[in-house]
Formats: structure tokens, sequence, C-alpha cells
């Protein structure tokens, strides 16, 4: 159905209704009524009609037409798929690339069912550049206390800018700026606080990381870390295991620090990378050479049956995973050309499972689809991944 408004939609907006011809020829013949036009409808009522399709339509809508392209790209459509209810979660990547100054924003596009595109038949998914018409706005970094939503510029230059919104209202307003200002920093919510650490610049260091309080909104330094804890590039995570923040660094050290006694210390790099996820109510984990998830019954970690191809084919080069829509997206990179020495190119491959446990307690896996979603100089470098609902 959707397909159908799409192609309608489509087709009505660029082409006219044929008249028939006049049998009889009139002396003077009235002046012709404009064709009838999708784009003849108040924009309102267009905006309704384009918030209640999935956004993986939007690039093919967005070539209809000037007027298309401008309410796609436009926060009006946002509004109205808050207001309709149909936002949906989009999965973004940060990249820097050796050509770059800056690093890149990417959100993952998945071809809708029945999207008829010759060029893109066989592949599923894509990355696609920030801002576009899929998504026209860099990723906003997001957490939430009680009834309200506080948000954070991933994005450049540098800003203090804090935004805070209801959870039951669209409209952002400015919450009391930060100390400083930062360029796609990490943020953490502990004890009804919002925790904030890296994106500054150097001679900013004494307030890389600070605490806001939203009862006093205030914000407060925290300790200051050892220089060689004051990560200079962007934070790949921030998270807490048992009652202490832990940074994930894209350096080769982590920091830990201790919100009870205010002490920053080393903290070693996780074995198992950040491969370990959890879907719904179970844990996965991707090794080198297979997929486990985690029993609580024997509280051990078991075999995920059915995954031979996919883990060989991403036996190195694993970069993420992350839950999506209840099953796990599984992102990876491998050279172009693998027989060589020396590679210039990586691809960065992406797979979508889905897990049932059957009745021998047995969980299997199935590949939805897995493609190539983006190729990438070699010297590139994976910084962060986000999940945004909009």
């Amino acid at each position: 159905m959707i397909t159908f408004w799409v192609e309608t939609a489509a087709s009505a907006a660029t082409t006219s209704i044929a008249e028939p011809p006049s049998k009889k020829r009139k002396t003077n013949p009235s002046p012709p009524l404009p064709p009838p036009s999708f784009l003849s409808l108040p924009d309102v009522l267009i905006l309704n009609c384009l918030s209640r399709i999935p956004k993986s339509y939007y690039p093919k809508l967005s070539i209809v037409s000037k007027t298309f392209r401008d309410l796609i790209l436009s926060i009006d459509l946002n509004h109205a798929r808050f207001h309709h209810k149909t936002q949906e979660t989009f999965f973004h990547v940060c990249l820097k690339f050796p050509d770059r100054p800056l690093p890149s924003w990417y959100t993952l596009w998945i071809k809708p069912e029945g999207f008829d595109d010759k060029e893109e038949e066989k592949k599923k998914s894509t990355l696609v550049q920030v801002p576009s018409s899929y998504a026209s706005h860099n990723p906003l970094l997001v957490v939430s206390v009680d009834s309200d939503v506080y948000a954070f510029k991933q994005c450049y230059p540098p800003s203090r800018v804090m935004y805070v919104r209801n959870k039951e209202v669209v409209l952002w307003r400015n919450a009391p700026n930060m100390t400083v200002a930062r360029a796609n920093p990490v943020a953490y919510v502990f004890d009804k606080k919002i925790y904030v650490m890296g994106g500054c610049a150097e001679n900013e260091s004494a307030n890389w990381g600070e605490v806001f309080d939203p009862k006093t909104q205030t914000w407060e330094s925290l300790p200051v870390p050892a220089p060689e804890l004051r990560f200079s590039s962007m934070i790949r995570k921030l998270e807490m295991i048992q009652g202490k923040f832990y940074v994930r660094s894209n350096e080769s050290k982590d920091s830990v620090y201790d919100p009870k006694n205010g002490k920053w210390n080393v903290a070693a790099k996780p074995l198992v990378s950040d491969s370990r996820c959890a879907v719904g109510d179970v844990w996965y984990s991707f090794r080198p050479n297979s997929c486990l998830w985690f029993d609580n019954e024997i509280q051990d970690w078991r075999l995920v049956k059915g995954l031979s191809s996919l883990n060989q084919s991403c036996r190195s080069g694993l970069i993420e995973t992350v839950s999506y829509d209840g099953k796990l997206l599984l992102l990876w990179d491998k050279p172009t050309k693998p027989r060589r020495r020396v590679c210039g190119e990586k691809y960065i491959c992406c797979a979508l499972i889905a897990f049932e446990k059957r009745k021998n307690g047995q969980v299997w896996g199935k590949v939805e689809w897995s493609n190539v979603v983006l190729t990438v100089p070699s010297s590139y470098r994976f910084l962060r991944s986000t999940m945004i609902r909009t």
C-alpha cells in the first residue's frame, strides 16, 4: 500500500490527466484548466501524508519536485512525525577520513519492501552521509531524566548549548549552557544527574568532565583526570559498570572514573572489544570465529547455530554490534582486495540478524540481509555509533 502511494504521488506530481479530444470544435475556447496535481494540495496536507510514510522512501520522493524536497528537509516534517507517532529509529556512525579535517556522520539507509531500483537491486542497505533527504540533520546525543529529554549537538563547531524538552512535547528549548564548548561529547545519566565528558579543547581541560543537576539547574566540574586520560580524539562510548564510569576511547587506553571518591584511573581495553550486545533480554557476543549467546540458566556462553558463513565473513575487522528493532545489527570491514599485501581501500559491511530460540533450548540465527554499505580508504577510523529516534 505504501509503495502504491509513493508511486501514485510521484506520478500525480509530475504528470497531468489526459483529457479526451473535443468532438466539436469551439469557436471561442475557454482557457485550459491547470492539470490536477498532488502538489496543488496545501503544504500541511502533504506533510500529513509524508509523515505517515517510512523515511526509506524519502530519497525517491525528494526528486519528484522542489516542493517535496523542501518539505522533506523541513523541521515541520519532524514535528508532524512526532505528532502522528510515526518516528523511527536510525543507526548513525561517525567516521574520520585522512583527506577530511573533521569527522563525518553517516546514517544507515535500508531499502524498503517493494522499492524498485535496478541499480540497487541486490543492495539492501547503504551508508548515506548526513545531511541528506534521508537524514536532514546531524544527530543529537539524547539522554532522559524522568519526564525530560536532554540533547547535545554532535557536530562542529564546538558548542556550549544543551537542549531540553518534555517527552510529550516536540519543541526543544535551551537549557543552562555547559561551562565549556564541546564537539561530539558523550553523556550518561546516573543518580538523576547528567555526566558529560570530552569534546573540549586542550586549554579547557580543567572542565574536561562536568555534571548537570536538573533539580538545581546548575553545572559542576568533575575532578580533572591526568593528562594521558584527557582524550583529545572523539570518545567512542561512556558506560557504567558496577557504579563506575568507563570511558571507551579510540586511543590505546581507556579510563575509569569513580563518582564516589572522585578519582580517575587507567582502565584496560575490554578483551572482547565492543562485540557484546543485548537484544531483548538476551546477551550476544561476536568472537573471531563464532557468535555466542549467554544462557542465564547455566550462567555460561553458548554457540548460536546457523551463522557459520557469516562468522567466516567477518572473522576479523569487527566494528560494532547494536540492537536494532528487536534484531542484531552487525558492522565490520574488510580489504577490497584481500589477496594483496597492501590495499588502499576497505569495504564496510553490514548484516541484520534475527534470532529464534527453539524447543531444544538452542538459539538459531538467521541473516536477513548482508551487503557492503560503503567503500572507504584503508586508513579511515571508526569513531562512534549512535541510535536516534526521529
